[in-house]
């Protein structure tokens, strides 16, 4: 599902990522580990085509990021640390921009259905501008958007962050899930309870190499 070869990555005079490797398979789940600064977001950024690489290669379920970007970013959900999505829109606008944008990609998206919008808590707020979510409100408003189109790839940078306790169980369990739908899941974290919640295949980064932890 996920092929990362050989990606390195320099920023200003420093080379954050030197020709990391990963592969995940259908189903699979994959953790990064590390410090802060050491590269986890930058390394999630590549593969979900937001920050361009200097060498090496990403496909996701079989596609070349290198040779079909729009392709790849179509198989591709992506929730970042910093939640900070046009605060101008009501939280229903931004669902159904994200929903548009990917069936211009794929034909068949469908939107998200109301039993998720309400799994997420987020049916309360559905008409409320984005500027007047708190921060956890707006991390499940962005996975929410990442979900849109059933990607096949789910990229989660700091997932728990920001949530309280119910918020991140909720998040371990949709990440479970996928797993029975042959569906893979890469994040990044520093919280190790987390972590050993969802469980997966652990990754450490550092000094820019990733290694199995």
């Amino acid at each position: 599902m996920l092929k990362v070869t050989e990606v390195s990555k320099v920023l200003g005079s420093r080379r954050v990522l030197d020709r990391v490797n990963l592969a995940l398979g259908r189903g699979e789940i994959g953790v990064v580990l590390g410090e802060n600064g050491a590269g986890k977001s930058t390394l999630l950024r590549i593969v979900a085509g937001v920050l361009a690489l200097d060498r090496g290669d990403v496909e996701v379920d079989g596609v070349s990021l290198s040779r079909d970007e729009v392709k790849v970013k179509a198989k591709v959900g992506y929730v970042p640390d910093a939640t900070e999505a046009l605060p101008e829109l009501l939280v229903r606008e931004f669902i159904d921009l994200v929903w548009r944008l990917k069936r211009a990609i794929i034909p068949n998206a469908q939107p998200p259905s109301e039993t998720l919008i309400a799994r997420l808590g987020l049916s309360h707020v559905w008409r409320q501008s984005v500027a007047t979510l708190s921060f956890g409100q707006r991390k499940r408003m962005c996975l929410l958007a990442a979900l849109c189109g059933d990607p096949a790839l789910l990229i989660l940078d700091e997932p728990s962050n920001g949530l309280d306790a119910e918020g991140a169980a909720l998040m371990a369990e949709i990440i479970g899930e996928r797993c029975t739908e042959d569906r893979a899941t890469l994040f990044s974290t520093n919280d190790v309870a987390f972590a050993a919640k969802v469980g997966g295949a652990r990754y450490r980064i550092a000094s820019g190499t990733l290694t199995p932890a």
